[in-house]
Order: structure tokens, then C-alpha cells, then sequence
């Protein structure tokens, strides 16, 4: 077992010394002012370019390199017409702690102005001579050549709102530079909505960050919508202001975003009785749209396993403020009796199609049919009807005995007169 760990530990410790770090303790100094720089890079420190060379003092500091450093610059495009030829990497040791790096980049003579992004590449060791690798991203910025070729026509797009009434939302849209070498630089964007039910929460003008050549940048807008807002589709006039080499431009655009409110179907509470087997029930459920739009295709579903199959009932639409009751009926199955557990499922969508779902859970006992009384009140009254058929021949026969008695009575009678006579 000893030996199988050690044999993993010697495993790892080649496969860590066979890969470079990409260490995240390496930055410029933004503070620091090395020879060849009229000021710090937080003071804004440039470039300067003589005889169509470029001369970048980037003094960096990285805490896990131990002794000399290789710095490199590179375009990200190879393709812009820029440079004459790749810069040279330069070696650097460290002068109080900070290393300070001078790269010489050679300018084409007809270069023409505009913003180039690049990378730097440093290489270093740390104290186990275990080497570590740092990118830095940078713009070259030429404002000394040809004018621009190009024209800066921005893209905004995939311009999306979560605005529900009486709440704070927000509007988000993308911005796009098509170009190959122009930055957009001090961007904002301001959003106005002519109806004035969508207001941006705090500036009105929304900060953007530099977009690079051929970049996009994302900006969400904090908003708040009145809560008695139209729900309806809204008209947001966009415009955004930035700078090309300095020159300030403006492009403007109209686009359309839904106000919406948050479905509030309410129900009322099932209402589901004990059911008989075989026999038909009803479940009635009431429902209210407490909100203010109209909800559609409101549908209204009953589920029991081993009772029922799925029952359903369209209720329709529900304007905003309106009650209705959903009324589901079913007929449980003959061998279902007892007491089971289901489910009453609520579907509807507001105006713009967004769903919205409502699970209710639900128990239902279902008793055993009714003995048929029919069949035996019917036997009972066949018996009575034949008692009262007995009944009254016995009556019949005692009547017709008794006028039989009579008469012969009277015959005797009559014979006694008769005789004494």
C-alpha cells in the first residue's frame, strides 16, 4: 500500500512539473513609474511611437516568478495591417520587486489609425523552476497614422424586458461592433418610453463599457413600471451616444417590450364529495383571476389513479376581476372503493403566451353501490299484492256465505209461515 502512494505521489508530482501555471499573481503596476514613462499607467500613461516605432513600458509585478521573466507581444489579429514585423521578446530581471519591461514594436509607415487588441505573454519559474505563464490583454491605440477605412455603425440586438406591473424590472440589449479596428469608447445608452409607464431606475444614462473590435457588450437597465402600467406592448426609444478616435456619435433605435403582470389565478378549495361506484360525481372548483389582464385557455384537470382516467374541463377565458366555477364530472370505476389520493391540476396563459401551472393535492372515498331496492320493493309489493288478492276473495267467499245463509234462512222461514197456514 506504502508503495502504490508513493508511486501516485511521484505520478502527480512529474504531471505538475510537465505542465506550465497560469499563475493569477502577475499585474501591471499601475502606480509605478519606471524609466521612459512621464506617468503611471493609473495617470493614464501612453505609448509613445518615434520613427514609426512604438515604444509599451509595462512595469509588472508577479510574486511567484523567482529571478528572470520573457515578455512578448502579440497581435490578436495577425492579419490587421500594423506591425512590419513581431516584436522580440525581451528578458527581465526584477529591480525592487517590480519588473519593468520595455517592448519595442516596429509600425508599418502607412499605418492607419485605429485600436488593435493584443496580448501579453510572460513566462517565468517559480522557486521549484516549476514555469508559469501569464497573459495580459492590451490595445495598441494609433491616433498618428491614415484616417480610418472604416466606419463604426454599432448593432444592438436581443434587446429582452422583465417588466411586470407595480415592480422593479429591468431591460437588457446587446451591443455589437462590427468593425476590425475601431473601439467604441464612452458609451452610454439612454432608454425613453413615450407612454410613461416604464421609468429607468436612477440615471437615466446607463454607463457601457469599451467595446473592442468585433466584441459585444451586454447591458441590463434597472427599470420600474408603474403599477398601473398598460399591460401591453411598450414603445422604448433607444439611443446610444460613444466616441470613435474621439469623435462623438450618436446612433438611435425604437423597439417594442411587453408589460405583463403576474398571473393570480386563485382557487376557491376543491369541493369533492364522497363518491358511490359506478355511479356519477361531480367536482366543482371555484376560481378567481386576481390580476389585471385577461387569462387564456384556462383548463381545469382531475387525476385519481385507479378510479378515474384523466377528466377534464375547459373553463375558457377569465377576464381580470371575473369568478368562475369549474365543474369536473367523473364516474369512479365499480372496483374502486376506498379511499384514494389524486390530483386537481390548473392550467392557463396570459395574453403573450406565458404558462402558467397550479397543483392541487385532493382525496376522494368511494363507498360500495346501494343495495338494488328497486328489485326488492318490487318482491314486496308483488307479496303484498297477493295477500290483498287473498285478502279480498276471503271477503268473496264470506259474503256470498253469508247471503247464501240468508237465503236459505229465509227459505225456512218462509216454509214455517207456510205450514201454518
Amino acid at each position: 500500500m506504502k508503495k502504490l502512494t508513493c508511486f501516485l505521489m511521484s505520478m502527480l508530482l512529474v504531471i505538475a512539473m510537465a505542465f506550465p501555471t497560469f499563475a493569477a499573481e502577475c499585474e501591471i503596476d499601475q502606480h509605478y513609474t519606471m524609466d521612459g514613462m512621464s506617468r503611471s499607467w493609473y495617470q493614464g500613461y501612453e505609448a509613445t511611437i518615434k520613427n514609426h516605432t512604438m515604444i509599451l513600458c509595462v512595469p509588472l509585478r508577479a510574486e511567484k516568478c523567482v529571478g528572470e521573466i520573457k515578455v512578448s507581444i502579440a497581435l490578436d489579429d495577425p492579419n490587421v495591417f500594423l506591425l512590419t514585423s513581431q516584436p522580440k521578446e525581451v528578458a527581465v530581471s526584477p529591480k525592487d520587486d517590480v519588473y519593468p519591461v520595455k517592448l519595442t514594436l516596429p509600425l508599418e509607415r502607412y499605418r492607419r489609425n485605429g485600436d488593435f487588441p493584443a496580448t501579453i505573454t510572460v513566462k517565468g519559474a517559480d522557486a521549484a523552476g516549476k514555469e508559469i505563464i501569464y497573459t495580459i490583454p492590451y490595445v495598441i491605440r494609433i491616433r498618428d497614422g491614415y484616417g480610418s477605412h472604416e466606419t463604426v455603425k454599432p448593432i444592438i440586438s436581443d434587446i429582452v424586458g422583465e417588466l411586470d406591473v407595480g415592480t422593479d424590472g429591468s431591460i437588457s440589449l446587446t451591443i455589437s461592433n462590427p468593425t476590425t479596428t475601431l473601439a467604441i469608447t464612452d458609451g452610454e445608452v439612454t432608454l425613453i418610453d413615450a407612454s410613461g409607464d416604464i421609468l429607468v431606475s436612477g440615471s437615466n444614462r446607463v454607463k457601457v463599457n469599451e467595446i473592442l473590435p468585433g466584441k459585444s457588450e451586454v447591458v441590463t437597465i434597472p427599470a420600474i413600471v408603474k403599477g398601473n402600467a398598460s399591460i401591453s406592448q411598450h414603445i422604448i426609444d433607444v439611443t446610444f451616444s460613444y466616441k470613435v478616435l474621439g469623435t462623438a456619435a450618436e446612433h438611435k433605435e425604437t423597439f417594442t417590450i411587453p408589460v405583463t403582470q403576474s398571473i393570480r389565478l386563485e382557487q376557491g378549495g376543491v369541493q369533492l364529495p364522497a363518491a358511490i361506484a359506478a355511479e356519477l360525481s361531480n367536482m366543482t372548483l371555484p376560481l378567481m383571476n386576481m390580476g389585471k389582464g385577461d387569462l387564456l385557455n384556462v383548463l381545469v384537470k382531475l387525476e385519481i389513479p385507479g378510479v378515474i382516467d384523466a377528466q377534464s374541463v375547459l373553463v375558457g377565458t377569465m377576464a381580470a376581476g371575473e369568478t368562475k366555477q369549474a365543474k369536473v364530472s367523473f364516474t369512479p370505476r365499480l372496483d374502486s372503493v376506498g379511499t384514494h389520493s389524486g390530483m386537481v391540476t390548473v392550467t392557463c396563459e396570459d395574453a403573450y403566451g406565458n404558462p402558467f401551472s397550479q397543483t392541487l393535492n385532493v382525496d376522494l372515498t368511494v363507498d360500495e353501490p346501494l343495495p338494488e331496492a328497486g328489485i326488492e320493493q318490487e318482491e314486496e309489493e308483488k307479496k303484498i299484492s297477493k295477500g290483498t288478492i287473498i285478502l279480498i276473495i276471503l271477503c268473496v267467499l264470506l259474503t256470498v256465505g253469508i247471503v247464501v245463509q240468508g237465503i236459505i234462512l229465509w227459505g225456512k222461514i218462509h216454509k214455517l209461515e207456510e205450514d201454518r197456514l
